[in-house]
This record gives structure tokens, C-alpha cells and sequence, in this order.
């Protein structure tokens, strides 16, 4: 507004000048110069009005002038508000965009600071992942050397355990008396497993005893598993299913762990008995005798001993099984070797009477004439002179005797 101003002002007084210098320079125009000179002195050479009305024409302009300086400045002044308006407005204009690039400016900071924030947030996240893993692979170690220090433990106090046990075993089976089945022991015995519904075959181990006493059963298995109260179906196959005086139920108690026919694994089996608890009931006195049966293949075997409350656990025997690959083999074998022997006799058998005399014994089976009688006397059951193929095999040991305990004690009370 300032230059504006000083422009207008500079205009008018140019003006001015020029109009005093136009009036002064008419040919038409003489002035008096001297003192005390009237405006009537001063005349147009026309013979116009003097001074005065030059006055007045001068007034006139310079009201003129006035005006367009007054109407100048109006428009000046308009013009610096609207000069000064359009730069408040651009101000305002500035303002905002500042304020706006400011605004925009935060939002980025803002924004660059939540991602940063995120990053360092991910960054902490994976670290404690890290950690936490690092720390689950630690205790995992840690738990692994633990576990193989702990299995290490185990073998070494089971090693111990089993040389332990392998003293007091040959100890303790000093003290068992063993010997083939006894028909009085193969009749109780029997008896007791019909009682309790016990299943029969040919691998089976059965213990009795006589009082309310809590005696139990171990057979430790080829694999190295046991058989007991606790673990009465294996996974060789073996099953305790007879579990006696858990409660005392009985004063004659039997225990009974088979094999279904033909499927015990070949290999080397354990018997122990565990003296488990004593019941004072009827007066229940130690030492507890016991009998322990072992039939492997339809042979039996005996073996007694006793226990009191408090005793170790004692092992009573071991046996074994042959494998099934064995087991088919001696099958096989003993099925040909019957069927020659079927066929001998057949051929023996002159008189085709399915019945043997002593001479035609001694033809079929290779013996001399004495031998031959021996065998025909002790086989000819009915006493009728002849002896039939299932009389003569009732007498040898030509093939296995069947798991069958009934028969057994049978055959011993005739004899």
C-alpha cells in the first residue's frame, strides 16, 4: 500500500505543477508582478476576466485533481484490501497447507512410528520365540540325558536286582523238591482247575496251596515280560486266569497261567511265587507249603516248597519251550514215525483183527521175543492176550503224552 500511496501522490502534484506551468506560459495571459496587486490585475489579453477567475479556474482543477486523487485513493484503498484480503487468503491458504503438510507429515511419523513399533513388537515376539525355544530344546535335553541317565539307572540296578535275584534263586531252589507229577497232586490239582472254570494246554503252569494266604503266581516270559496279578494277559499270549485268595475265598486256592495250544514262544521260561499277603482268617499259619505244576508239552512236573509272610519272592524253576518252527518238526516227525508204526502193524496183523499176539508185536516193532513179551503184558489191559495200537502206544513213550490231567491220573491208578 505504501508505493501505491507515494505514486498517487507523486501524480497529483505533477499535475499540479503542470497546471501552474500552462497557466503561467498562455500568450493571452500577463501577469503584474508588482506589490499590492489585485486579482483584477491580472487580464487576458482577450479581454477576459482577470486573475480571479483564473483563481477559480485553478480551484476548479485543482478540485478536479482532489477528486481523482480522492477517487484514486478510494480505489488504491479498495485495491490494497482486496490486495490485502487476497493475502490474508493466500496467508490462510499457506496457513492450511501448512497445517496440512503438517498434518500429513505427523501421519507419516505416526505411521512409520506404529510400523516401527510393530517391527520392534515382531522383532521382541520372535525373539521370545526364540528364547522359548531355545529353552523347550534345553529342557528337552535335559529331560533326554535325564531319561537316558535314569534308563542307565534302571539297567544297572536291574542287572543288579537280577544278580541278586539269581543268588537268592539258586538259594531258594535248593530248597525246592522237584520230581514228575504224583497221581494224588495230578487229581487235586485237576479238580481245583475245574472248580475255578481254568483253561488247559499244552504250556501251563498251575500253583496250590492249602490255607486262606495270599500266594501269587509270576511267570516271567523269553521276552522278558511277566506274567502276574497285576499283568494277567501278555503279550507273548500268556493269561493268568485264575487269580486266588485275592480275598480268601478258599482254603484249597489254585493259580493258572496257559498258553492256547501250540502258541507259547520257544525259549526259556520263569516260575516264581510271591508270598503276597497273609489273612488271619481260621488261623492261617506259616511257613505256607505249596505245590507248583509245570506241564510242558503233556509232561509234568512237580515242585514244592514254602513261603512265609515277609519271605522274598522266590523263584521255583525254569523249562523250556521249543519253537514253533521245532514244535512243527517233531509234529511231523512223530506223525511219520506213527504211521510206519500203523503200518508195521498192519503188516504184523496176520489175522487183520486189529489185535497183536507177542510174536507178531515182536515182528512189528523190531524186539526180540522177551522184550516183546514184557511190553504185550504190561499193554494187554483187558487181559484178553492181544494188545491193540492204542494199547501199545498207552505204554511207550513213542509220542507225546496228551495236556490232558484226567487221563494222566487215570492211567496212574491203574497201574
Amino acid at each position: 500500500m505504501g508505493l501505491e500511496t507515494v505514486a498517487t501522490s507523486v501524480a497529483l502534484v505533477g499535475g499540479f505543477v503542470v497546471g501552474l506551468w500552462y497557466i503561467f506560459t498562455r500568450k493571452d495571459v500577463t501577469v503584474s508582478a508588482r506589490q499590492g496587486m489585485s486579482p483584477e490585475g491580472l487580464k487576458y489579453g482577450s479581454g477576459a476576466p482577470g486573475f480571479g477567475n483564473a483563481k477559480k479556474e485553478i480551484d476548479r482543477k485543482l478540485a478536479i485533481v482532489e477528486n481523482r486523487r480522492r477517487r484514486q485513493e478510494v480505489i488504491s484503498g479498495r485495491l490494497a484490501l482486496e490486495e490485502a484480503e487476497r493475502q490474508a487468503r493466500e496467508q490462510l491458504d499457506q496457513t492450511r497447507a501448512q497445517q496440512e503438510a503438517d498434518r500429513l507429515r505427523m501421519m507419516e511419523e505416526a505411521k512409520e512410528a506404529a510400523l516401527e513399533e510393530a517391527r520392534l513388537a515382531s522383532e521382541a515376539e520372535r525373539k521370545i520365540r526364540e528364547e522359548q525355544d531355545e529353552a523347550r530344546r534345553r529342557e528337552e535335553e535335559e529331560a533326554r540325558l535325564a531319561a537316558e541317565r535314569e534308563n542307565q539307572r534302571q539297567a544297572d540296578l536291574l542287572e543288579a536286582e537280577e544278580a541278586r535275584l539269581a543268588e537268592i534263586a539258586a538259594a531258594q531252589q535248593s530248597r525246592v523238591a522237584s520230581n514228575n507229577a504224583n497221581t494224588k497232586a495230578i487229581k487235586e490239582l485237576q479238580a481245583r482247575l475245574e472248580r475255578e472254570g481254568a483253561k488247559s494246554s499244552d504250556v501251563q503252569v498251575s500253583l496250590m496251596w492249602n490255607n486262606y494266604n495270599d500266594l501269587d503266581l509270576h511267570i516271567v516270559c523269553p521276552s522278558g515280560e511277566r506274567i502276574h496279578g497285576g499283568n494277567k494277559i501278555s503279550a507273548c499270549g500268556g493269561e493268568l486266569d485264575v487269580d486266588a485268595n485275592v480275598r480268601a475265598e478258599t482254603r484249597k486256592p489254585v493259580e493258572n497261567v496257559f498258553w492256547p495250544e501250540g502258541t507259547a514262544p520257544g525259549g526259556q521260561y520263569h516260575v516264581y511265587v510271591h508270598y503276597y499277603k497273609k489273612h488271619n482268617k481260621r488261623r492261617s499259619k506259616d511257613p505256607t507249603k505249596f505245590q507248583v505244576m509245570v506241564n510242558t508239552g503233556g509232561e509234568l512236573n512237580e515242585y514244592s516248597s514254602e513261603l512265609s509272610k515277609g519271605d522274598p519272592i522266590m523263584q521255583v524253576c525254569s523249562f523250556e519251550v521249543a519253537t514253533k518252527a521245532e514244535r512243527e518238526r517233531m509234529q511231523h516227525e512223530l506223525e511219520s514215525e506213527l504211521n510206519a508204526l500203523k503200518n508195521k502193524f498192519t503188516a504184523a496183523d496176520i489175522d487183520g483183527s486189529a489185535q497183536l499176539s507177542v510174536e507178531e508185536l515182536a515182528t512189528a516193532t523190531g524186539m526180540s521175543l522177551k522184550e516183546a513179551k514184557v511190553i504185550h503184558k504190561k499193554a494187554d489191559k483187558d487181559g484178553d492176550g492181544t494188545v491193540s495200537l492204542e494199547e501199545y502206544l498207552s505204554v511207550i513213550d513213542q509220542v507225546p503224552s496228551a495236556p490232558d490231567l484226567e487221563s494222566l491220573s487215570n492211567e496212574e491208578t491203574s497201574d
